[in-house]
């Protein structure tokens, strides 16, 4: 969606609606900082998710409703790197949304380096990899911004707000401490991934991805025959696979390969039970 067509859609709604409790509406790029917000704020702020259940936040437009709560936002929490985040969201919020407070979570970090999804074979300075949601290192990060800049929001509730960070980040402390009982007593740590969605998680961990997505599309049968060879050199078993992804590709690959399609949903509602999750996987089928 073109930015001057949402521009006068926006205007249109404003028209139409104002939020009385703007102050209290916070909005997110994606579900696990929705778990965020909430496990920190509780029920005292209205969390509203950019990116719905399903959707990719790689190819996801604005919808009119989307904006509309957008516009009734106080503050906004931006993952900082993903591409609906740089191609349609920051664009309007500098022209459009000057009032709403814009957080990039991922500044303040060391990035991993991305590649572009315009078709060449390279990478750009500036273009890091977004996934800091599923290192729990990264996650208590987010967090603790959280906390932060909604206790300078809402001074009134900064004693609930720290009390529940507190238990959180111990909650996130834990998933830590089990992803370093179980991967380093793994002998092989390579696995294969459609979408490049754990890369902090394995450089936190020591392990090694590999993704079957070319230069973020999809992949041609010379880079699907490289990934078949890599895996069969590298004696890989697990082919994980996001929900927002297409399955078939991956399929055909764990075939060649003798191998093991595993599911998984880095865009899940629920951050603490996926990476549970995540981790019994590890434990259960990597060798």
């Amino acid at each position: 969606m073109r930015i001057g067509i949402i521009l006068m859609l926006v205007a249109l709604l404003w028209a139409c609606d104002e939020n009385k409790d703007r102050e209290k509406t916070i909005s997110v790029s994606i579900l696990p900082q929705r778990y965020f917000v909430e496990r920190i704020a509780g029920d005292y702020v209205k969390v509203n998710v950019m990116i719905p259940p399903g959707a990719n936040p790689a190819v996801s437009d604005l919808s009119t409703e989307q904006l509309k709560a957008l516009h009734n936002s106080s503050i906004y929490f931006a993952v900082g790197y993903l591409p609906f985040e740089i191609s349609n969201l920051y664009p309007f919020l500098e022209k459009q949304e000057k009032h709403i407070q814009l957080v990039k979570q991922s500044e303040g970090m060391e990035l991993e380096e991305g590649t572009c999804d315009c078709g060449h074979h390279h990478t750009h300075p500036g273009n890091f990899d977004p996934h800091v949601w599923m290192s729990p290192r990264y996650a208590g990060m987010m967090a603790q911004t959280i906390c932060k800049v909604l206790s300078e929001k809402f001074p009134e509730k900064k004693t609930e707000f720290e009390q529940n960070f507190k238990q959180f980040k111990q909650e996130i402390d834990s998933i830590d401490a089990e992803a370093r009982r179980i991967i380093p007593a793994k002998q092989n740590k390579t696995f294969l991934i459609y979408h490049p969605a754990l890369t902090y998680l394995a450089k936190d961990y020591g392990m090694e991805q590999i993704a079957i997505e070319d230069e973020g599309k999809e992949p041609n049968p010379s880079h699907i025959k490289a990934v078949v060879d890599t895996c069969r050199a590298k004696g890989i078993k697990i082919v994980f696979i996001q929900n927002q992804f297409d399955v078939m590709n991956a399929k055909a690959i764990a075939r060649e390969i003798d191998g093991e399609v595993i599911a998984i949903d880095p865009l899940s509602a629920d951050w603490k039970k996926e990476m549970e999750s995540l981790l019994r996987i590890i434990e259960q089928k990597m060798e």
